[in-house]
């Protein structure tokens, strides 16, 4: 039986170069629009986007941020979730000797399927769940008669 998608080492290879390569440089923290940002990328916060009739709402697990750890930005169809995720202080004389969670500068873009009224955003945060409410731009349908022009 043939294989649809031969294992290609040399394209893990690069991928994982990639990885690395994202993992080792410095970052800005700054919007993920703005082009050649350099984010380290250790925090990947996991989401959900749920549809529904009028909207999307857009689920974000922050533990341990608080609301003025993270910022939001739309442009056109795309929502992106930024902010940092900062260690805890140093206490004096103290060193760490589990270190398991991460740290950093974070962002996350969705690009939604539908025009979105980005007027009309609504976010909040509870319990380091961060809802966003994104509703879609309405849609006026016009029932019109339209009227045949005879050509002579």
């Amino acid at each position: 039986m043939a294989k649809l998608f031969p294992w290609d080492p040399w394209l893990e290879m690069e991928c994982l170069k990639e990885d690395m390569k994202r993992l080792a440089e410095n970052t800005a923290c700054s919007s993920p629009f703005i082009d050649n940002v350099k984010r380290l990328g250790q925090f990947r916060p996991l989401a959900d986007v749920i549809e529904t009739d009028d909207g999307f709402l857009v689920l974000v697990e922050l533990p341990g941020l608080e609301r003025e750890d993270v910022s939001l930005e739309v442009h056109g169809n795309e929502l992106a979730v930024f902010g940092e995720r900062k260690p805890p202080q140093a206490l004096a004389g103290a060193a760490f000797q589990v270190m398991e969670r991460s740290y950093g500068c974070f962002s996350r873009r969705f690009v939604l399927p539908e025009a979105i009224d980005a007027m009309a955003i609504e976010a909040s945060m509870k319990s380091g769940l961060l809802h966003v409410r994104v509703p879609k731009r309405s849609r006026n349908v016009l029932k019109r008669n339209i009227s045949i022009a005879v050509e002579e």
